[in-house]
């Protein structure tokens, strides 16, 4: 139910036990499937899944998973959110004079746009923004401490970003992916995958669908990079990423270039090649994450590019 209408009761009709949306003049009213809000005393809300008219059972925000939240509100008009003018993420949400942890909700003309939870301090824990009417996020940032993971979610005018992470309690290894996408371009100008996320697709396990994310990673190995990109790869990875990307062009309009991950990549003269790297200009790498055996390497091979190294 996370890509659903989130409607307060007010816009819904109720007729022999079951939810309808009200249709246009030329329209029947139709049976309602997603989220139904009923206003309660003091800005306080309750929040049920429909399907098909018909009440199933309470609603869990994606924000409140492992959490708690004695009440849910109605923060319309005194959202921290609102408040927090720079992003700074530290604006309390209070409730009755008091910090409030737990579930709030704002709406639009009836219409959940926002979901955040609170935490003992009042500060924003996790947080979905919906565009209401086209039923999708706009962004998304959720942590989950019961099993160390997180999703996080953005849809700007001009790219889209997408990231997941999690570490195993029991061998501490972090599984990692990160990327962000030009639609307007159909490029992508940064790329993180660590450990075996790419084939365990664990991101897929975000508690709101973005199809349109899963699809472009899953076809990863047909990427076309932007001019500037960033590369974070697992070394035991990179040499395979490399070598398909080469072979697809993805690099072809690449100028300048940040990467982490050289150490599994064994053939550095990638790097020279011009039918692989057409515009190179410029490579950036991290001194401290090189060995320095690969970094004299990639010195002899810098013909058609400039190597920057961060100390």
């Amino acid at each position: 139910m996370s890509n659903m209408q989130r409607l307060k009761s007010t816009l819904l009709n109720k007729s022999n036990g079951k939810w309808y949306q009200k249709g246009k003049w030329y329209q029947r009213d139709k049976l309602y499937t997603g989220i139904i809000f009923f206003d309660k005393p003091d800005h306080q809300l309750e929040a049920y899944e429909v399907k098909n008219g018909e009440i199933s059972k309470p609603y869990v925000s994606p924000c409140q998973i492992g959490l708690p939240s004695p009440i849910q509100i109605d923060s319309s008009g005194f959202c921290n959110e609102d408040e927090d003018e720079y992003g700074c993420g530290t604006i309390p949400q209070f409730y009755q004079g008091k910090l409030y942890q737990g579930m709030s909700y704002t709406f639009n003309e009836g219409i959940c746009d926002r979901e955040i939870y609170t935490i003992e301090n009042g500060e924003t824990e996790n947080q979905i923004m919906w565009r209401t009417k086209l039923h999708e996020p706009s962004m998304f940032e959720l942590r989950y401490e019961y099993d160390q993971s997180g999703f996080y979610y953005r849809n700007s005018r001009d790219d889209i970003n997408f990231g997941y992470s999690k570490t195993c309690k029991k061998t501490n290894r972090l599984e990692d992916i990160d990327i962000t996408y030009i639609p307007k371009l159909n490029r992508i100008k940064r790329f993180t995958a660590i450990d075996d996320i790419i084939h365990s697709k664990n991101y897929l396990d975000c508690p709101i669908p973005v199809p349109g994310i899963y699809e472009l990673i899953e076809n990863y190995q047909h990427f076309t990079f932007d001019t500037f990109i960033r590369l974070r790869i697992s070394e035991d990875i990179v040499e395979d990423l490399f070598d398909k990307w080469a072979k697809n062009n993805s690099f072809i309009h690449v100028e300048f270039m940040y990467i982490t991950g050289l150490n599994g990549l064994y053939n550095l003269e990638i790097f020279n090649d011009k039918e692989v790297f057409n515009s190179l200009k410029e490579l950036r790498l991290e001194e401290s994450e090189v060995l320095p055996q690969k970094i004299e390497q990639l010195k002899k091979c810098s013909n058609n590019f400039k190597l920057v190294i961060y100390k």
